[in-house]
């Protein structure tokens, strides 16, 4: 029986998904992060991408930000990609306040591809629903000095 790895490895993606199809979507980001962490390949962000064009979700979108962000940081115009990812899966949940949090990452890497002032307004928006949101908090205070 092919292991899912190996099904993302060769490209095998019909597989993995019915592989995947067992997963909670916490094991799935896991089990991709390490795949292309361990491997520096990105056939899992290709297998991420046939999910999303087959049903486009935030925790899809979330997903692919994360391997570009933490797993495949080094490729030039990782960054861009995962931010992208990252205001996609913000869009397709509005109220989800962990995407939005996770999305001010990107005003702390050196590139600051979400500025200051965007920032703040999130980091505002996650205290309106959690009022001692660490993230938050440390954006406002690092923004406003």
């Amino acid at each position: 029986m092919m292991k899912f790895n190996d099904a993302i490895l060769l490209g095998d993606f019909v597989k993995a998904k019915e592989l995947a199809s067992q997963m909670d979507m916490d094991s799935l980001r896991e089990t991709l992060f390490l795949l292309a962490y361990d491997n520096e390949n990105i056939a899992t962000y290709g297998f991420i991408s046939y999910l999303l064009l087959e049903e486009e979700t935030s925790e899809f979108h979330y997903i692919a930000s994360y391997l570009f962000s933490m797993a495949l940081n080094h490729l030039e115009g990782a960054y861009q990609t995962a931010f992208h990812h990252a205001k996609k899966a913000t869009d397709l949940s509005p109220n989800d306040m962990s995407y939005k949090e996770y999305i001010l990452f990107f005003n702390a890497i050196p590139d600051k591809l979400l500025g200051n002032e965007e920032a703040l307004g999130i980091a505002n928006e996650i205290l309106k629903n959690e009022p001692n949101n660490k993230v938050a908090l440390s954006v406002i205070s690092e923004t406003t000095n």
